[in-house]
């Protein structure tokens, strides 16, 4: 994707992100997730919904560099972007109206805020790699979300409909 070339530093190798949190990744990851979605809505414009998977797959298969240290853990294991979308997106996702994707979103945030304050003695194993995951899942569903419903994307589809 040519546009997205620009986004990448070629030459040198990027900083680590930070290890953040929810709250703190949220920006970064829009931001990531804004210029990955302005991408593909030039190869497909008009479309009703948000690529979801297509949005997964750039940002797991490296099309930017990693916004979020969780998203460069998940890179570095090798997460494979389809099975990403399959296993932690797609239920949450495929099939349900505005309300019930709201409510998983609440549902992943509320986990990753649970798993974020976990104490060494509380963690599950494979904690690291599981919060990565959720925040993940969480900032990817709740951008989404933003882009589908939102009103500036209402207003592209049918402005009569806020009247």
């Amino acid at each position: 994707m040519g546009f997205l070339k620009r986004l990448k530093q070629p030459d040198t190798a990027p900083d680590a992100p930070r290890e953040g949190g929810l709250a703190r990744d949220a920006r970064p990851m829009r931001s990531a997730l804004i210029a990955l979605n302005a991408e593909r809505e030039q190869l497909d414009p008009g479309r009703a919904e948000i690529d979801l998977r297509g949005l997964a797959s750039d940002l797991l298969q490296g099309e930017v560099s990693p916004p979020t240290a969780d998203v460069a853990r998940l890179v570095r294991d090798g997460v494979d972007a389809d099975a990403f979308y399959d296993k932690e997106l797609a239920r949450s996702w495929e099939g349900l109206n505005e309300n019930q994707r709201a409510a998983r979103v609440e549902q992943f945030a509320g986990l990753a805020l649970m798993l974020e304050g976990a104490g060494p003695d509380a963690q599950v194993p494979g904690h690291d790699q599981m919060l990565a995951s959720v925040r993940t899942k969480t900032l990817l569903l709740a951008f989404a979300i933003d882009e589908t419903y939102g009103l500036m994307r209402q207003i592209e589809r049918d402005p009569e409909s806020l009247t």
